[in-house]
């Protein structure tokens, strides 16, 4: 078997001639089980597949998964960091995504950032307000007042709930969310629509959803935004920066790759 596991082909289907040539890595489909025992697999690669202590038990030898995406909600850390191992995000759709907020913005905004990462950073604003993530909430609603777009591109973990009923009833303006759902706090933004010129969410959680789509002031891009303007085939940085993260997680030299791992491996130790 090979070391390397790549799940969720349907990505795989446009790579080029060089990539299947030079890699015999097993691709498997969306729906293939994962549950067979592999002891030489040391890379998983996916994109939507839920990973967790089936998949590691099955791979006693794994050492790091390589999400395709952005999020990795769908990958059990904690068992991760009780085994070892390594999780890191390709990032592929950080240009196609930040496209997708940039048209939205206006020269006229002015903009406040909450979270300021690998999309946030390629999005094009005139007046940007960038939060330090260790600002007192007071301030930070104090701040509201200064700004009419809310660009919203936190990471899900640890920020449930974060856009609530305090923000959202001091913010008075549009709102472009890249988050995940459970950042924003529907009730909230129910409550609070009359303050709304209007919002773009591309992920929307389902409560309230209705409601908030019948007010005609909310768009829901139902996790497109990823793709906008993106291409596989026309894509050529797509499958070279997957080989080459693969093959360094492979070969134990993650820290010579420019995006960091979102949990580090940690070599197990045998007595």
């Amino acid at each position: 078997m090979s070391e390397i596991i790549v799940k969720d082909k349907k990505d795989m289907q446009w790579r080029p001639d060089w990539f299947l040539k030079q890699n015999k890595w097993d691709l498997h489909g969306q729906y293939d089980s994962l549950d067979f025992v592999d002891p030489d697999v040391k890379v998983l690669s996916i994109q939507f597949t839920k990973v967790g202590e089936k998949t590691y038990k099955a791979m006693p030898n794994l050492e790091w998964i390589v999400v395709r995406t952005h999020g990795f909600d769908n990958v059990n850390l904690s068992e991760c960091e009780k085994r070892g191992i390594g999780v890191i995000t390709s990032r592929p759709f950080t240009q196609s995504t930040a496209d997708w907020v940039s048209e939205k913005i206006d020269d006229k905004d002015n903009v406040m950032f909450l979270g300021f990462g690998a999309i946030a950073e390629k999005v094009k604003a005139k007046n940007a307000h960038i939060i330090n993530r260790t600002i007192r909430r007071q301030d930070l609603i104090k701040q509201l007042n200064d700004v009419n777009c809310l660009v919203i591109s936190m990471t899900p973990e640890g920020n449930d709930n974060f856009v609530d009923e305090d923000i959202l009833k001091n913010f008075k303006g549009k709102i472009i969310s890249v988050s995940r759902a459970n950042v924003i706090n529907n009730t909230a933004l129910l409550n609070n629509l009359d303050n709304i010129s209007h919002a773009y969410i591309d992920t929307l959680d389902s409560k309230h959803r209705e409601e908030l789509l019948e007010s005609n002031k909310v768009t829901y891009t139902k996790h497109t935004a990823w793709s906008h303007n993106f291409s596989y085939e026309n894509n050529p940085y797509y499958y070279g920066d997957l080989h080459d993260m693969i093959l360094h997680c492979l070969h134990g030299n993650v820290k010579d790759l420019e995006i960091k791992p979102v949990l580090d491996r940690v070599e197990r130790v045998t007595f």
